[in-house]
């Protein structure tokens, strides 16, 4: 249930969604660096943020001239293709910065 001190934030994260999405992966990736997770937990955490990317931009992905074209599906596939990989080395690249910087917990 939406109150409506929640919509002037949610239509501003609606228009900022890949800076929410990569703020996500970079915080992420902090953590992952600062507790000495494994490379799969990075891995988990990129693909995560690529889906709230995606997630975020679908109105502007997913409009009615996308739609209309044959290989829809394939736009789609590509373009999280896309997110997940610069999701997953926004994550391994602040993981690997923390490892360096930050002191071990």
């Amino acid at each position: 249930m939406m109150t409506r001190t929640m919509e002037p934030a949610l239509a501003l994260i609606r228009h900022f969604g890949l800076f929410a999405a990569l703020l996500a992966a970079l915080a992420w990736g902090v953590v992952c660096g600062v507790l000495r997770a494994p490379y799969l937990a990075d891995l988990a955490g990129g693909l995560a943020a690529a889906a709230l990317g995606f997630w975020l931009e679908r109105t502007h992905l997913v409009t009615p001239e996308t739609r209309a074209r044959r290989d829809f599906r394939l736009i789609l596939f590509a373009g999280y293709g896309f997110f997940a990989v610069i999701g997953v080395g926004i994550v391994s690249l602040a993981s690997l910065a923390a490892r360096w910087w930050l002191p071990q917990i």
